[in-house]
């Protein structure tokens, strides 16, 4: 690191989705206050990821749109903001194999120019998406920059198994700000989840739900096969859904067949929040990632299944504790008899309300900052 003037990182990220403005800013104030500039630049979404809701505009930051070279069905990126880059003692990127600009970050770093780290899973974490030669790219290029910023232990140890030392790697226990959903919840009323219970015709106690992308990888033929089954256990049960996706006709099929599942389409932000506490338990027999952090602040004990493709975010949950994960191989009967046993088992499920409270106190955006703070100086320092 050069001396006599404050080190200066740079992020460079394809793109910032909206959850993660709240961390950027944070860790800009915490790298200022330790006396290190930190510049992010962002790109707007492309692809897949055009769909999702970005952040679009950050005062502060440096946005680069992306030029974009397809090569058959596959999308490579560049992104120019080497200007941007020149000069840094640390840069960050994505841990993405489409990434052009990554491999010119990595042959700087590898002649003794600006030190290359990477945040990532490790690994894509959905086998069925993932491409055999870019994850063998991504394998290569990862073994070889400064640093590692791993999503958690569960990513650390795919990153570790690839050869990289463990000492250069940073577990940020990543997470999201759940600032603005416990604000909602707390302004939320009786009155108000009565009318909303009216509105939608739910008559019994009995609720569960879902929330998040509808698409293969969250399983939903699955799930309503499961519910079906509850259904037939537990009478009163009602089944709420929140989301939107290509596979949003089969819910909606569902729906429409029996007055007992209600498919409410997409919600945010209060709205959202007023629909999943409707619930006592969060169904997911499919992909889970943040959804478990969701799931801790709004005191929703989550159930799943271990051989379902999850992102790293799986390894918060503990299963008994503040969720609960069936065993791999689990069909719809037992999931259904699983949410039945916690429907009608309070003390179970309040053991698993409980764990969720604590979880939530564990994994917060301040502390995730500062690990991430504490991974850039350490990575500076060698």
């Amino acid at each position: 690191m050069t001396t006599g003037r404050r080190p200066r990182v740079t992020m460079v990220q394809a793109w910032v989705p909206r959850y993660r403005q709240g961390f950027h800013a944070g860790l800009r104030a915490t790298l200022e206050a330790r006396g290190v500039d930190f510049t992010l630049v962002y790109g707007n979404p492309v692809g897949e990821a055009a769909t999702k809701d970005a952040v679009l505009s950050i005062p502060w930051g440096h946005l680069r749109d992306h030029r974009v070279l397809r090569i058959g069905s596959k999308a490579l990126t560049w992104q120019p903001c080497l200007d941007l880059v020149r000069g840094s003692d640390l840069v960050i990127g994505d841990q993405a194999a489409a990434r052009l600009i990554n491999y010119v970050l990595l042959a700087r770093h590898m002649i003794g120019r600006e030190r290359f780290a990477l945040w990532g899973h490790g690994a894509n974490f959905q086998a069925t998406r993932a491409s055999r030669a870019g994850e063998l790219v991504k394998r290569w290029v990862s073994r070889r920059v400064h640093w590692f910023f791993a999503y958690n232990e569960l990513s650390a140890q795919v990153v570790r198994n690839l050869g990289f030392p463990d000492e250069r790697i940073t577990r940020v226990q990543n997470t999201i700000d759940t600032a603005d959903l416990l604000a909602a919840k707390r302004q939320i009323t009786d009155e108000q989840q009565e009318a909303l219970r009216g509105d939608l015709g739910i008559d019994g106690e009995h609720v569960v739900v879902y929330v998040g992308g509808m698409y293969a990888e969250k399983r939903l033929d699955f799930l309503l096969e499961a519910c079906m089954a509850a259904r037939s256990a537990l009478s009163g049960l009602h089944v709420v859904l929140i989301g939107t996706g290509p596979d949003a006709g089969v819910v909606e099929q569902a729906a429409r067949a029996h007055d007992w599942i209600h498919y409410v389409g997409p919600r945010f932000e209060a709205d959202k929040v007023r629909h999943l506490l409707l619930g006592k338990l969060l169904l997911m027999p499919g992909l889970v990632g943040l959804a478990v952090i969701d799931a801790f602040a709004l005191e929703l004990p989550l159930v799943t299944v271990a051989d379902s493709e999850h992102s790293p975010e799986i390894a918060y949950l503990e299963t008994g504790v503040n969720g609960v994960m069936l065993p791999a191989g689990t069909g719809p009967s037992d999931y259904g008899a699983e949410i039945v046993r916690l429907l009608t088992d309070d003390v179970a499920r309040a053991q698993l309300v409980n764990g969720c409270r604590q979880a939530a106190g564990d994994y917060t955006m301040s502390a995730m900052v500062e690990r991430f703070a504490d991974g850039i100086q350490r990575a500076l320092a060698i």
